[in-house]
């Protein structure tokens, strides 16, 4: 590839990023369903780089068995870290995915994703970094608390992945973080201003007793997006969560919001249209009609970043919902 690419997958509810970059493929969250198996066939890609798993619960690992096991996908390095109090099946079967495919495959696994391990994962022009979690909360561990005495949750430790190109910060893959891990983020006192947010937890409560419109307005008040993308599943949660939307366009009234589906809080059918402001990608929502700005492709060029679909594109789309989050808080 002459210049990187990064790819943001309507997988439904879960979190999956492709980075095609000059020399290799880098994934980030591996979730169930056919989206990305479909995704890689399609763009011919034969071998990932590296995985990076955000965190344990199932719609950001759930597809690594599948992953690991299909002949045709060439996997390197899987990084991820440790939750020890994590006792479901999923992560007992990724767990025996990872033992098979290191023994069977060579597949190289570390048992880190922290701040210490940027750079570890660059294949061409994107530098990869890692935002959080430090190594210190990283020993810690989920069920640990950090250095202010607070408890430490599953999304409190959720990676946060950071590329930039360029030497611009292009965009930010939050996970999971919540209100705990934000906090940690920000008394690092990192340079987290980036043009495009992947917003956490697909726009849910970012933790128990939470301010829903505090947390969004302080995460975007810090990253200052220009684009904001929800990864939501229609039919489940509700998200995004009216709070999250409205306190994103407090701190940045002219970002543009992109859902990869259409929640039904912005129209209770699906929507009645040609969809070609879409990328062509595979999505879930899809077959359904379900899509709002579907599998998300983002070019990264030596001075530009650009998107499909357009901003025009998409906002032409939504403007045939107003009863949308979009436009509600705008007003």
């Amino acid at each position: 590839m002459e210049s990187p690419e990064l790819i943001i997958l309507d997988v439904g509810h879960g979190n999956c990023a492709l980075l095609r970059d000059t020399q290799g493929t880098v994934l980030i969250d591996c979730p169930p369903g056919s989206v990305l198996p479909e995704t890689l066939s399609d763009l011919g890609i034969e071998e990932i780089s590296h995985v990076l798993i955000s965190h344990a619960d199932q719609d950001h690992i759930a597809g690594l068995p599948q992953l690991l096991l299909d002949e045709s996908i060439k996997v390197n390095n899987v990084h991820l870290n440790s939750d020890w109090l994590r006792n479901t099946e999923i992560w007992r079967d990724v767990c025996i995915a990872l033992s098979d495919a290191r023994k069977r495959s060579g597949v190289n696994i570390e048992a880190q994703l922290t701040t210490v391990t940027t750079g570890r994962h660059n294949v061409g022009q994107v530098s990869i970094q890692i935002l959080a979690p430090v190594p210190e909360l990283a020993i810690a561990g989920v069920g640990g608390r950090d250095l202010s005495g607070k408890r430490l949750l599953a999304n409190s430790m959720s990676a946060v992945v950071c590329l930039e190109h360029n030497t611009q910060k292009v965009a930010i893959l939050a996970g999971d973080l919540d209100q705990i891990g934000l906090d940690n983020l920000v008394r690092e006192g990192t340079d987290i201003q980036a043009n495009i947010l992947v917003f956490p937890h697909h726009g849910g409560r970012p933790g128990s007793r939470v301010d829903c419109k505090s947390f969004a307005q302080q995460l975007c008040n810090f990253v200052k997006p220009q684009l904001v993308i929800f990864s939501i599943d229609r039919n489940r949660h509700s998200n995004p969560n009216d709070e999250i939307v409205e306190g994103v366009l407090l701190a940045v009234p002219k970002a543009h919001i992109l859902c990869t589906q259409l929640s039904k809080k912005c129209s209770a059918d699906p929507p009645d249209s040609d969809f070609k402001h879409l990328s062509g990608l595979p999505a879930k929502g899809q077959n359904s009609k379900q899509c709002c700005g579907g599998s998300i492709l983002i070019q990264l060029d030596k001075d530009t970043t650009a998107y499909t679909p357009s901003i025009d594109s998409h906002r032409a789309f939504i403007s045939k919902f107003p009863n949308s989050l979009c436009h509600k808080f705008l007003r």
